[in-house]
């Protein structure tokens, strides 16, 4: 045991030493498009008059909107506080995992070993999905789609908790705490609302199938909830006069503006790009390295979680092409946006876990320790060659880019908001950035455009009170 605990302390270090230049670079992020868009309309909308104009102009995610604009540290004036609300995100993040598994896994694990699996789980996904950016450090992206995501977790270990509470006031708690988290679901994310619904179909099913009519009853209630969250967002004004410009006929009923946007060859391309990658299909060892632990495991899993991966595995993967189908309407390249391939990698790391723990027989099978070592030591240098290429890119741009890059940023924002002061109607025009190597951790590579008026350039224009900025068009040695 005391070899055990200096070696998760060592381990532990470790990762730490890992997570550590993704912490620190949200103090250089500077803020990108609908981070400054949201706080401009706060700023001549106020508070709710924002919630308003958003769900008429421009989408129904009203949790979302709401969060974009009133935790947005652009809407109060201070721009280099977008630091403080990704950091918060990524600590969120942490939490979530860290508390889900010291809930469903009791004293299985102590609190060392924990942290741990919560730090390994967070540094396996940075490394699987496509856009680290976008994860962590644009805050418009965290706000719509990664903390719902947070909720794919959260609300099924609420649902647990509700099932083992020992009486009927802790159950309404925990049953409407997983209600509150279905709402901001529903009005945060279409894609985790796809998800959680088909959740929540699987799970109503599996009860029904059961006869477990009681757990029936509280997913086929939470499905409802979510189903009337969902509503609310689809009838926004601002989603049907959208739907309405890319359909031709603007008089065609509903399922016939949908099926305008089914688009098979492109939704086959886009999964086999998402799923048959190295870091993906490395995503199915993981749950390896927690075999010694699988007999444990098995005596705390909670009742009636037993599923075999014939059914589990397909329940998987038909949400990854439930989230692919909805992302047909947004076909700008061959694959899924970033942001959103994010969060189906998300739901398969996390999904691919519970999947194998509901599979774990009642008695599980001994075999043969020197074989299963190897496979676990094999697994593990594999997930940490995965993990080690972004790590190292983060402490590059730690260490050598992102300094470089901020200060050039800020000397901008600065002459901005002299110019302002003095001449506000006016067109602005900036040398690039020069001497920055984007590693794609942080610091993706693009830059305002060389034109006035384009869609960031207007709205950074707008947020210090200029009519517009560009990039000098003649300006030779640009980074990006």
């Amino acid at each position: 045991m005391w070899l055990s605990s200096r070696v998760h302390k060592l381990v532990l270090v470790l990762l730490l030493l890992a997570l550590l230049p993704f912490l620190l670079l949200c103090f250089y992020n500077q803020p990108y498009l609908d981070d400054y868009s949201a706080a401009i309309i706060f700023r001549e909308y106020g508070a709710w008059g924002a919630q308003a104009f958003l769900y008429q102009n421009l989408n129904g995610r009203y949790v979302a909107s709401f969060l974009l604009t009133v935790f947005n540290p652009l809407s109060y004036g201070w721009q280099s506080g977008i630091w403080a609300a990704n950091l918060t995100i990524i600590l969120l993040t942490l939490v979530a995992l860290w508390g889900s598994i010291r809930s469903l896994t009791g004293r299985v694990f102590s609190p060392l070993a924990i942290s741990v699996l919560t730090v390994g789980l967070f540094l396996v996904f940075v490394a699987a999905i496509p856009d680290i950016q976008s994860a962590l450090y644009w805050f418009a992206s965290q706000a719509t789609h990664h903390i719902a995501s947070l909720l794919l977790l959260l609300i099924p270990v609420v649902v647990v908790r509700a099932h083992q509470a020992s009486t009927p006031g802790r159950r309404a708690l925990w049953l409407l705490a997983a209600a509150a988290g279905t709402i901001f679901v529903g009005g945060s994310s279409e894609l985790v609302a796809i998800l959680l619904g088909w959740l929540y179909v699987v799970a109503s099913g599996i009860s029904l199938q059961r006869r477990e009519f009681r757990n029936a009853g509280v997913w086929l209630s939470l499905l409802l909830l979510l189903a009337a969250a969902v509503l609310v967002d689809a009838w926004a004004p601002s989603y049907m006069s959208r739907l309405n410009r890319t359909v031709n006929d603007v008089h065609a009923d509903l399922p016939a503006k949908f099926l305008t946007f089914w688009n098979p060859a492109w939704l086959l391309k886009a999964l086999q790009l998402l799923l048959w990658q190295p870091s993906t299909l490395l995503l199915l060892v993981v749950p390896l390295l927690l075999q010694p632990w699988a007999t444990r495991l098995v005596a705390v899993r909670p009742p009636g979680f037993q599923l075999p991966l014939s059914i589990s595995g397909p329940v998987l993967l038909l949400g990854v092409f439930l989230g692919g189908f909805l992302m047909q309407i947004e076909v700008s390249t061959q694959y899924i946006v970033a942001r959103c391939a994010n969060v189906l990698l998300w739901w398969l790391l996390l999904g691919w876990l519970a999947a194998c723990w509901a599979a774990l027989p009642a008695v599980p099978p001994t075999t043969r320790v020197a074989p299963m070592q190897s496979v676990r030591a094999i697994s593990l240098l594999l997930l940490s060659v995965l993990v080690a290429a972004p790590v190292w890119r983060a402490w590059r741009e730690l260490l050598v880019e992102a300094p470089d890059w901020s200060q050039q940023s800020e000397q901008r924002y600065d002459a901005l908001r002299r110019i302002a002061r003095h001449s506000p109607h006016t067109n602005v025009q900036f040398p690039p950035i020069r001497h920055v190597t984007p590693h794609y951790v942080l610091i993706r590579g693009y830059d305002i455009l060389p034109v006035y008026n384009s869609p960031y350039n207007r709205d950074m224009a707008r947020y210090f009170g200029v009519d517009s900025v560009r990039v000098d068009p003649t300006a030779r040695d640009a980074a990006f």
